[in-house]
C-alpha cells in the first residue's frame, strides 16, 4: 500500500517533469524545485530499512518507480536511480551510522562505488583523499559515499581477497564539487567530479559495499548489491524507450513525410519499426523483471543467489540497456528529419539511451563474464 502511494506520487509528478526536460537538459542538473519534488514522492524512502523510518519496497517495486520517473525525462529518472542506490547503503552500514547519514530517508544519497579514494585508518576512524568521477546528484544531495582503498606506509592494505576496499559516508559540505559535466546524453544528471582533501570518517560511517557479513539482515539488502543496482540502471533504459516509443506513436497520426500523403501511421515502415521495437522492449522488459524476481524470491527463501542468476542478472541488465538503446533509435528515425532539432524529445531520447551504454556495469566486457560464469567457470572481476 506504502509503495502504491509512492507510486501514484511518482505518476502526479511525470508532467511537471515532461515540461521542464529543456530546463533539466540547460541546467546540466536536477534544478531545485525538481530535486524537491522527486524527494517529495517518497521514492528514495523505498531503500531505507523501516528500522530507521525508510519504506524498504522490493526491487521489483524501486524498479518500476525509477522505470516510471524515466519515462518523463531520462536525467530525472538516472537521478531517481542514484539516489535510490545510494540510499541502499543505509542497509549496510551500521544502525548509527545510517540513523545519522539518513535522519530524513526521503533525501537521496549520491554513491560511487568505484574506490578512487584513499584512506589511512587512525583511532576511531580513517582519514580519506581523492578524486571520484560520476556523482550524479551530488548538487541536490547533503550527503554522499565513496570507495576508498585502505593504504598502508602508501600501499594498499592487502587481503586474501585482494585490497583492503571501504566505503565512507561524507557531508557533501565536506567535498569540492568540479564542475566537470558537459556532456552528450544524461546532461541533466549533474554527474560531477568531486575531491576530499584529509577528510576524518569515524568508524560509524564507514562499511563495505561488497561484504554482505555487515550488512542487514532484511531481505532487500540481502540482495547481490551489483546485481541489484544493475536492476535498478537498465530500469532507467526502459523507462526512456517505452516514451520514444509512445511520442513515435502519438506524432505519426498526424506527420505527413516529406513528399508523402498518408501520416507516417499509415507508412508500411512505420508500422513494421514499431511492432518490431515494442516485440523487442517488452521482451527485454520481462526478462529483466523475471530475472529480480527469481532472485527476490530466492532471497526471501533465505537460500544463496546461484552463480547462474549472478549471470543471468547481468546479461538481463545489459540486454535490457542495449534494446531501450535500439529501440529509442528506431523510434528517433522513423520520427523523421524534425526529430534531430534540440527542442525535440526524440532526439534527447536517443542521446540519454545512448549514453547508458556506457556505464561499466552494462558495457560490453558483461557479455564474456555472464557468459563464462554460465560455463562454470569464475568470472574475471571479483566485483561480478
Amino acid at each position: 500500500m506504502i509503495t502504491t502511494t509512492v507510486i501514484d506520487s511518482v505518476r502526479s509528478l511525470l508532467p511537471t517533469l515532461r515540461a521542464r526536460r529543456q530546463d533539466i537538459e540547460q541546467a546540466r542538473r536536477l534544478p531545485p524545485d525538481l530535486a524537491k519534488g522527486l524527494r517529495d514522492t517518497g521514492i528514495f524512502t523505498l531503500s531505507v530499512p523501516r528500522a530507521i523510518g525508510g519504506q524498504e519496497g522490493t526491487p521489483l517495486e524501486i524498479m518500476q518507480a525509477i522505470e516510471e520517473v524515466a519515462t518523463a525525462d531520462g536525467s530525472a529518472g538516472w537521478c531517481a536511480m542514484i539516489g535510490s542506490s545510494g540510499n541502499i547503503a543505509a542497509g549496510y552500514i551500521n544502525e548509527r551510522g545510517a540513523k545519522e547519514v539518513w535522519a530524513n530517508p526521503s533525501t537521496p544519497t549520491a554513491g560511487i562505488a568505484a574506490p578512487a579514494g584513499a584512506a589511512v585508518r587512525e583511532d576511531k576512524g580513517v582519514r580519506v583523499g581523492g578524486r571520484w568521477a560520476f556523482a550524479s546528484g551530488i548538487t541536490h544531495c547533503d550527503w554522499l559515499w565513496a570507495g576508498c582503498m585502505v593504504m598502508d606506509n602508501g600501499k594498499p592494505r592487502m587481503t586474501p581477497m585482494g585490497p583492503e576496499i571501504i566505503h565512507v559516508c561524507m557531508p557533501v559540505t565536506d567535498v569540492a564539487i568540479h564542475d566537470t559535466w558537459h556532456v552528450s546524453g544524461l546532461c541533466g544528471t549533474g554527474s560531477n567530479d568531486f575531491s576530499a582533501t584529509d577528510v576524518f570518517i569515524p568508524e560509524h560511517r564507514i562499511f563495505k559495499l561488497l561484504d554482505p557479513s555487515g550488512h542487514r539482515a532484511e531481505s532487500l539488502y540481502r540482495m547481490p548489491p551489483v546485481q541489484l543496482f544493475v536492476f535498478k540502471l537498465a530500469s532507467v533504459s526502459l523507462g526512456i524507450a517505452r516514451s520514444a516509443l509512445d511520442e513515435l506513436t502519438e506524432m505519426a497520426q498526424a506527420k505527413v513525410p516529406t513528399m508523402y500523403q498518408a501520416p507516417l501511421a499509415d507508412r508500411p515502415a512505420t508500422q513494421i519499426g514499431l511492432a518490431r521495437a515494442e516485440a523487442a522492449l517488452g521482451g527485454a522488459r520481462a526478462f529483466l523483471y523475471d530475472t529480480a524476481h527469481k532472485m527476490w524470491e530466492t532471497v526471501l527463501a533465505g537460500k544463496p543467489v546461484t552463480d547462474r542468476q549472478l549471470a543471468l542478472a547481468r546479461a538481463a541488465a545489459a540486454h535490457a540497456v542495449e534494446t531501450g538503446t535500439s529501440v529509442t533509435r528506431t523510434a528517433n528515425t522513423l520520427a523523421g528529419g524534425s526529430a534531430i532539432y534540440t527542442k525535440s524529445s526524440m532526439q534527447r531520447f536517443a542521446r540519454d539511451a545512448e549514453a547508458m551504454t556506457h556505464h561499466f556495469t552494462v558495457a560490453p566486457h558483461v557479455w564474456e563474464e555472464a557468459g563464462r560464469v554460465l560455463l562454470g567457470r569464475r568470472a574475471n572481476t571479483p566485483a561480478f
